[in-house]
């Protein structure tokens, strides 16, 4: 076992400690965190690793009653090789945000300017997404993840939409992208332009230099974001097909926003053709739903993780 040890002290008043870790990733094992405090230990994660990325982190809140006082935390993996690049240590106050919506309440910000919700900072890991209908418009969970990408193995994610959808938006988390490249996206055969990756605030844990390629890397989840113009989305089957040009991702939390008019709006001036492909690569055609790999005939990876919630939002349930 690889052990790291820190001995706390906590501040008067109410203030929680908000533990960022950013590691690496082993193959197989585990990472765990615990408390050991005045009276009692307690285990505040059992498993760090979410098989997500070679290089991640996660961010724990540790609440007041389990602090207690002088204490120790203790982080252990399996292994004898360290997994640990860097522990942020932050005294946090409680901190109210307003929600509106269907959003989960109880959300905290961390000093590097996340916003997350209470479950994320526990140890136990996320609650599954669930659909949100937002008046006019309909967030629906396509694929709650996680789902492993890589350039030889692209994924098709199918959602059946009822009724005629007007204009749409996709959303996801990302972990193991590496900076400056972006995935690539198709909604029933036509690229999707415009796709925008976040890039954290350079004073994120996250980022992390090798010393001997002065390559920089980030550890994490990021959100990535595309508009889906008018005209592209379909009354009936839809599919979204996602491929890396890179390493491995990973993908979770994807979700298509759609909204639908009565009268449709006008489609925007873009073009319906790509001019330069990949290299090998040709775009899936819906009608026959080939991809094309470097010439071979295998096609992408068929996910039909569908609508978590209630039928208004017009994806089928499993």
């Amino acid at each position: 076992m690889f052990t790291w040890r820190a001995q706390i002290r906590p501040p008067v008043g109410e203030a929680k400690l908000a533990l960022t870790l950013v590691f690496r990733e082993p193959a197989d094992g585990f990472a765990r965190v615990i408390w050991q405090g005045p009276v009692r230990a307690v285990t505040l994660c059992s498993n760090l690793f979410e098989r997500a990325a070679s290089l991640h982190q996660r961010t724990l809140l540790i609440e007041r009653e389990s602090l207690g006082g002088p204490g120790q935390l203790t982080i252990e993996s399996t292994g004898s090789d360290p997994i640990l690049e860097r522990v942020d240590l932050t005294w946090v106050e409680p901190l109210v945000l307003a929600a509106g919506w269907t959003a989960p309440s109880g959300l905290y910000l961390t000093p590097a300017g996340k916003v997350f919700p209470a479950e994320e900072l526990q140890g136990a890991g996320r609650h599954l997404p669930v659909d949100e209908e937002k008046g006019s418009v309909m967030d629906a969970v396509l694929d709650a993840g996680p789902v492993k990408i890589d350039a030889q193995n692209p994924v098709r994610f199918v959602a059946p939409i009822a009724g005629k959808p007007a204009y749409g938006r996709i959303e996801a988390q990302v972990a193991g992208l590496s900076l400056g490249q972006e995935p690539s996206v198709w909604v029933n055969g036509q690229a999707m332009g415009g796709l925008a990756v976040e890039v954290p605030g350079l004073d994120d844990p996250g980022y992390r230099e090798n010393l001997r390629s002065r390559e920089v890397g980030y550890g994490g989840w990021r959100k990535v974001v595309v508009y889906v113009p008018a005209g592209v989305l379909r009354s009936g089957e839809n599919q979204v097909d996602w491929r890396e040009s890179g390493s491995q991702t990973t993908v979770r939390n994807l979700r298509l926003q759609v909204v639908f008019a009565v009268t449709q709006p006008p489609a925007p001036n873009v073009p319906r053709t790509v001019s330069a492909t990949p290299p090998a690569v040709s775009l899936p055609n819906p009608a026959l739903g080939g991809w094309t790999v470097g010439g071979g005939s295998k096609g992408p990876k068929l996910r039909t993780g569908l609508s978590s919630g209630s039928g208004v939002v017009g994806l089928r349930t499993e």
